[in-house]
Parts: C-alpha cells; structure tokens; sequence
C-alpha cells in the first residue's frame, strides 16, 4: 500500500483560509479512493508559489521524502507546488531522485512532459498577470485614480477615485506651512502633533521620516507632490525575489517617472508648495570641500546601541554624535531621553567593559558553572519528553507489525483492519515528528578552549588601540577583530542617570556570554550582564 503525503497551499492573505482544508479534504478522499494510506500532511497559507525559501511546508515535505517517510505526494495540481519553471522542476527532479512520485487530483502520476507543459502554462500565467496588472496600474495613473497604498490626506473611493479627507488635508497644509514659513525641523513638526495627539497616516504617532520621505522616491508629507495638484508615477517598481519570495522596491529614476497633473486633487497652493522645495534644496545643498568631514565611520556598536528608557536604537546625529531615535524622530511625547552622546566615548566605555568584567576570568569560570547546571537540568527535562514518545513508537511500531501481517494473511478483513492501521500510521508519524522536535531541543555540549577568555580579552586591548583606524579598516583581519567583539554583545543600554541637563549616563552591557562560549550559537539574552562602573550578574535564563 502506498504511503502518501498531501500538500495545500493558497496564494495571500486575501483568499480564504479555509482553501487549506478544503484542499486537504479532497485530497484525502482521493487518496482513500485510490487505495493510498495518508502518512503525513504539508501546507503553506497565504504563501506565493513564486518561490520556495520561504515555504516551510513544501521544504519539509521534500525533507520528509528523501528520509524516505511517503511514496507519493499529492496535490491538487502542479501549480500548488510552485509557479515557476525552476522550481517545479527541482521539486520534481529531488522526490524523483528519492523514489517519491507525484499525483494530482487529474493524474494519478504526473510524468515529465506535464512537468514541463504545467510548468510553462504556470510561468506564463504569472508573466501575463503581471503585464496586465502594470497595464493596469499605469492607466489608473494617466487617468488620475488610485494605484497602490492609501496616501495621507485622501481616501479611495469605489472604482479608483480619490478623495480628499478634509481633517487629513488641514495637517498636510500645516505641515507645509510650519516647515516652509515658520522654518521648523520635521522633528519638532512631529513633536508638536504627537504633543497635540494628532495620529498619522495609520493611526501610530509622527516621525521626521514620515514628515521628510524620500527624495529620490518622491514620498514622504513634503516630497509627494500630489498635494499641489501633481500624481507621480512610476516612482519604485515592485519586484520579487525568486528565491525568497521577498519584495523588492527598485526605485526608478525621475526621467521614468509620470506625471499627472490632478488640480482637483491639490490641497495646498503652488507657492506654498514651491516654498517647502526651495527649503529642501537648500538644507541638501552642501559644500563638496566638507564631505569628508561630514563621513561618517561605520560604527563598531551600529544596531547594538538602545534606549534604556524607550528600548529605541540610539542612532547618529551628526559626526560622532549618537541619540535616541524615538526623540530624534517623534520628540519627546515619544520619549524623554534627548541626551546626546559621544559615540567614540561608548565604544571605549564598552571596549573597558569587555576586557575588565565580561571576559575576566572569574565571570567566565562562574558562567560556564551555570551553563553545566542549566545543561543538566534541559537535557534531564529532553530525556523525560523523549522516554514516553520511544516507548509509544515501539509499541506502534509491533502493533503495525502484526496488524500488516493478519492482513497480508487473510486472517482479518481489511475493511476491519485498514482503518486502525491508517489510524496508527498516523500516530505514528505524529510522534516521529515530535521525537525529531526533542532531539532539534537537545542543548549542545558546551565548548571553551581553556586559555579563550584570555585570548579575548588581549584582542580586545589590542582593538581598543587601534579603534580609531579599525572601524574604517577594510582589512580583513580587522574586521574579523570587528565581528569578534560584536559576537560578545547582545545589546547595550544608554540612559541618562537623572533629568539634570548635563547627567552623566549609565551605559548598560548586554554580554553575550552563550556565543563566547559557543561561537556558532544563535544571539540570546543569556549571559553576564555588565554595568559600566559596576558588576558582573549571573546568567538569568536556561540555554
């Protein structure tokens, strides 16, 4: 009797989630009607058939086939596995390699020639819908109606049409007003509506990207000239990663660009418009003798960097200068933190940091401790998980045993005995699943060359005194030195120590202890905690 597994999948989150199980079901009465014992079921919602990365369900199954687990996989048509011509043969090509056919509900085994004819007519039927849909989008943009997301200040009507929301379009006239007349920052615009409660376009607070956008996308409250009676289209085009089935935003020069002029649809007069750009222009405009003044070295700390009052990133200011985003971008309604500090002053504090409590021979020796009782005590808690689960498996495994052979003897009707085998089969695969989920939980051993911390600890000295040029350094061997100390922290806290204007800060290391100690593990919030001035804290969570 041949095992098979089922596969479902539909497109988005536009279609309805019940297609899953109405895929299923029919395919399980088809499998039943063809004699076929279901040994394992495969799905992926609301996930395009224009790649494969990003599809659990289809990479699992093709996993579950060369571990040799079904004979045949069933679908309810080719173009469930994938929608492009690559992929459907790779598919194809790797069940085959494993002895594993495929079925649909049309063809009881899918041969190579429809392969090849489905995977074109699936190829094709992508392209097409493409074409059509540009085609669309661009007649929509000649004739002044909606062609992508919902814009602030108007609102899209049945058939494309765009309205103006009279609420929304009073802000965007005092976004203009108080940027080019009254000469505020876009910082302070979004401070002053947060204060006033004013929501933005999805209802969350304002934010200076929000106010500024994009020159070179033409998006953004200042740059979307709509708002003074012109669509541009054509601004960034949509495109898919074959392979991980992300999106991509290609943007398009200005010289591609269409634009429409919609009188109807302006919100501000011309003037004022012209006054905001001339402002713009004239805040971009920077002598080219002072770029080399104004670059920026890549940061040691970029991304590691947070708010201890609001959890934002502290991000750069000006040359040298780091603040937290959420006051930069949102003021202070969005947090109170405006203290601006030196970014080569947290690179030492947290270099000293490192090299004196995170990697002193005492911390480690005390983490390592920890790390063995909390190994203990997971792989103690693995076996109590695993033990049930392998005696099960043994049982069902006799059980299947013994009912196959009343069958194949004619002992016991197989109306009788071919429910509760099926019903076994399945528990059967259910447990195998879980016994796999145990071992994936099993905690790695631990490994620490003996003389690890020290070895560190006399590279990080050693980049302390050459940080200046190291940062900026495309040598190898200093960005290995780079990656090294990034690998030791998790993140670090900046927060001032009281409201004082001029109060020191407390900067807070995250040590990552668990990748010092296993250098090929994932970033966890497990490890030695290092307060500037202070400590060393114990591990807090198990491993």
């Amino acid at each position: 009797m041949n095992r098979a597994a089922l596969y479902a999948r539909y497109s988005d989150d536009r279609q309805n989630p019940r297609s899953i199980a109405d895929q299923l079901q029919i395919l399980s009465a088809t499998a039943e009607a063809r004699g076929w014992t279901v040994a394992a079921s495969y799905m992926d919602a609301a996930i395009s058939g224009q790649s494969m990365a990003n599809r659990p369900g289809l990479l699992n199954a093709v996993a579950a086939a060369e571990r040799g687990e079904y004979d045949v996989l069933l679908v309810e048509d080719e173009d469930r596995l994938a929608r492009d011509e690559e992929h459907q043969w790779h598919v194809y090509n790797r069940l085959g390699a494993a002895g594993v056919s495929i079925s649909t509900l049309a063809t009881v085994q899918v041969s190579r020639m429809q392969v090849a004819f489905k995977s074109f007519m699936a190829a094709e039927y992508i392209q097409v819908l493409s074409q059509k849909t540009k085609r669309g989008l661009a007649s929509n943009a000649e004739k002044g109606l909606a062609t992508g997301a919902r814009l602030y200040g108007y609102r899209t009507a049945p058939g494309g049409l765009i309205e103006i929301v009279p609420e929304e379009a009073a802000v965007v006239r005092r976004i203009f007003t108080l940027y080019a007349d009254q000469q505020m920052t876009p910082r302070a615009i979004a401070d002053l509506l947060n204060r006033e409660h004013v929501p933005a376009a999805r209802g969350g607070p304002w934010t200076a990207s929000t106010i500024t956008g994009s020159a070179s996308r033409a998006n953004g409250v200042l740059h979307s000239e709509i708002y003074a009676g012109v669509k541009v289209y054509g601004r960034v085009e949509r495109r898919k990663d074959r392979q991980t089935g992300r999106r991509l935003s290609i943007t398009r020069p200005a010289s591609e660009h269409q634009r429409v002029a919609v009188p109807h649809l302006a919100v501000l007069d011309r003037a004022l418009w012209d006054r905001a750009q001339a402002r713009i222009l004239s805040r971009r405009n920077v002598d080219p003798s002072q770029l080399v003044k104004l670059r920026r070295r890549p940061g040691l700390l970029t991304g590691l960097l947070k708010c201890g009052r609001c959890g934002g990133s502290y991000t750069s200011l000006s040359a040298g200068r780091l603040v937290c985003v959420n006051y930069r971008e949102k003021g202070a309604t969005a947090c109170t933190n405006n203290r601006h500090v030196s970014r080569a002053m947290i690179e030492q504090r947290v270099l000293t940091g490192l090299r004196e409590r995170l990697l002193a021979p005492e911390a480690v020796a005390a983490y390592v401790r920890a790390y063995h009782e909390a190994w203990r005590e997971r792989a103690a808690e693995n076996e109590n998980r695993r033990a049930p689960l392998a005696r099960r498996l043994a049982e069902l495994d006799r059980a299947i045993d013994r009912g196959s052979d009343a069958l194949l003897a004619g002992h016991t009707p197989a109306a009788v005995i071919g429910p509760k085998l099926a019903e076994m089969s399945r528990e059967r695969t259910e447990i195998q699943q879980a016994l796999a989920q145990v071992e994936a939980d099993a905690p790695p051993p631990v490994r620490l060359h003996p003389r690890a911390a020290e070895t560190y600890a006399n590279r990080i000295a050693d980049f302390q005194a050459r940080l200046a040029q190291a940062g900026d350094s495309a040598d190898p061997a200093e960005r290995e030195v780079v990656d090294a100390v990034r690998d030791l922290i998790a993140r670090i806290d900046i927060e001032p120590v009281n409201a004082e204007p001029r109060a020191p800060v407390k900067v807070t290391l995250h040590g990552d202890l668990a990748r010092f100690v296993r250098p090929n593990a994932a970033p966890t919030e497990c490890g030695g905690k290092v307060v500037t001035g202070g400590g060393i804290e114990p591990p807090t969570c198990g491993l």
